[in-house]
């Protein structure tokens, strides 16, 4: 009965498999998702750390108003004066993890009851989004070896392509997004 049952209803087999499939590749995209998020929250972090240490003008560690304002300007410092206040805590000014909360509210979404904004387009705004779009010449969504090398001048020296190399954890001949993001993040190599 059984045999007679998978043999005469192929047609469920195949919806049965194609079922499967589909959520083996949304659980690998949620994954890649997270993946992707994680890394970009770490290069925001890195961000925000270096405008800070640009912005902290008396080098004391914390951003005043006045200081927040230099970055923004009047106008844009008006607008997000609420957000600086909500996060500043009883000296009226901001350490380095409350300004990236206040950064994170202002250009992330949240700050004044805005949507956060979606992954693809925090990757497409963000510097190393950026980056790979330069490297990626053909907009296939990977850096190949010859798309890196012509970065260089068509002749990269070994340290490039040993990083190169390095980075392409499938090794696929091509850096995804979230190769090319984990190079850029990991810590400069010692040889």
């Amino acid at each position: 009965m059984r045999e007679t049952f998978f043999t005469e209803n192929i047609p469920m087999k195949n919806i049965l498999l194609t079922t499967f499939a589909a959520a083996l590749l949304a659980g690998t995209a949620q994954a890649n998702d997270k993946k992707l998020e994680t890394l970009l929250d770490k290069a925001f972090a890195k961000e925000q750390a270096r405008i800070f240490k640009g912005r902290d003008k008396d080098r004391d560690g914390k951003m005043d108003r006045g200081e927040f304002t230099s970055l923004y300007g009047e106008g844009g410092a008006k607008r997000w004066l609420p957000v600086f206040d909500k996060h500043a805590g009883r000296d009226k000014a901001l350490d380095l993890k409350e300004f990236t909360a206040v950064r994170r509210d202002i250009h992330l979404g949240g700050g004044n009851g805005e949507r956060p904004v979606a992954l693809e387009t925090r990757f497409k705004f963000s510097r190393q989004g950026k980056m790979f779009r330069t490297y990626d010449k053909s907009g296939d969504g990977k850096v190949t070896n010859a798309e890196w090398a012509r970065m260089f001048e068509d002749k990269p020296n070994a340290a490039r392509l040993a990083q190169f190399k390095s980075a392409d954890g499938n090794k696929d001949g091509a850096l995804d997004r979230i190769e090319f993001l984990e190079m850029l993040l990991s810590p400069p190599r010692r040889e």
